[in-house]
């Protein structure tokens, strides 16, 4: 305990003891989903035509983040080598490639690659990981080699009984691929523009929507290859892509860059036409103090250079929020 009154007591113990558990937490659970889904099988080398998208995305990822920690470590960096492993553990594995496969796990005419690959991206993620948490990699990794003692993906990976002794991962080994991952960086944001319009309107989980995306021809050949994983993940009962799609009645709308969503079945006009109207209002109050700023001659002869321009950006703004506002409400009459 502290001497000084007014000095508020020490802390015994960190807030950062508590993030590490629930990531230790979080490696295990992903871990015990892995091994619940693999099956005795014996090891084949997988060529790359036998990859799907999803798999091939994964592995290109994966050898950005071998050479980014290896690159940290040798610059003595263990705080940006743990960071750059979790973030694509915990964002790139879990959120998005694990949901991704969960519906070929379930297929036995699928689940074969998909098992294969799984493993060998766990396999490297407990080798990353091994430095900073190592009892807790070893222990996966025990349980990791009875499930499947042979892994790889085009060729075996180099084992060892022990994690400890295990070979440090080789982003050689796997292929890159930049322009697959600006596509499924494009999904990506489109299955969130999706989930954010359902949590906007707070629509059920277990409710199945109606979407259409209006795209340029490139985006909707992007997009429309990736129609079971967006209609997977978003929870819906339809999808239509194109450049020439119309927005539905009573639909509501995300806009992405260029590409525009519509959901069906989760607008109240009247609901919308109230929440268009208090953010109209909203934005009102903040243009015309805004417009008389820039009108007045004392600020702009006084004001830096950089601080007149980001003001005039703030108005343009408001100005393209506002029209995009009145057409809505214009479209819901």
């Amino acid at each position: 305990l502290g001497t000084i009154p007014e000095l508020p007591s020490a802390k015994i113990i960190s807030d950062r003891f508590e993030v590490g558990r629930n990531f230790c937490n979080k490696l295990w659970n992903a871990a015990r989903l892995v091994l619940l889904n693999l099956e005795e099988q014996e090891f084949r080398p997988l060529s790359s035509d036998e990859l799907f998208p999803e798999d091939r995305w994964i592995v290109s990822r994966l050898s950005h983040v071998i050479s980014d920690v290896t690159d940290h470590l040798q610059e003595y960096n263990p705080s940006a080598a743990i960071g750059r492993a979790r973030e694509f553990f915990w964002s790139e594995f879990c959120d998005w490639y694990l949901e991704l496969i969960k519906p070929r796990l379930k297929n036995e005419s699928a689940a074969f690659v998909a098992r294969q690959v799984v493993a060998a991206v766990l396999d490297q993620i407990l080798r990353i990981f091994h430095p900073f948490i190592p009892y807790i990699t070893e222990a996966i990794w025990h349980h990791l080699q009875e499930y499947m003692p042979v892994r790889g993906i085009e060729e075996a990976l180099p084992s060892s009984e022990l994690l400890i002794a295990a070979h440090w991962p080789e982003s050689e080994r796997y292929r890159s691929d930049n322009t697959l991952e600006a596509q499924f960086d494009l999904m990506k944001d489109v299955i969130r523009g999706i989930r954010d319009v359902r949590s906007r309107y707070t629509v059920s989980p277990a409710k199945h929507l109606g979407a259409h995306i209006k795209a340029d021809d490139e985006a909707t050949g992007i997009l429309t290859s990736m129609t079971t994983h967006i209609v997977n993940l978003c929870r819906l009962s339809s999808l239509n892509i194109g450049p020439t799609v119309e927005r539905p009645k009573r639909s509501a709308i995300q806009v992405i860059g260029d590409i525009e969503i519509y959901l069906v079945g989760v607008l109240d006009p009247e609901k919308e036409r109230e929440r268009l109207t208090k953010q109209q209002e909203k934005l009102m109050k903040q243009f015309a103090p805004l417009e008389n700023k820039l009108a007045n001659e004392n600020f702009l002869n006084r004001a830096p250079a950089d601080v007149i321009e980001r003001e005039r950006q703030r108005l343009q703004e408001m100005i393209i929020q506002l029209e995009s506002i009145q057409e809505n409400l214009e479209w819901l009459e």
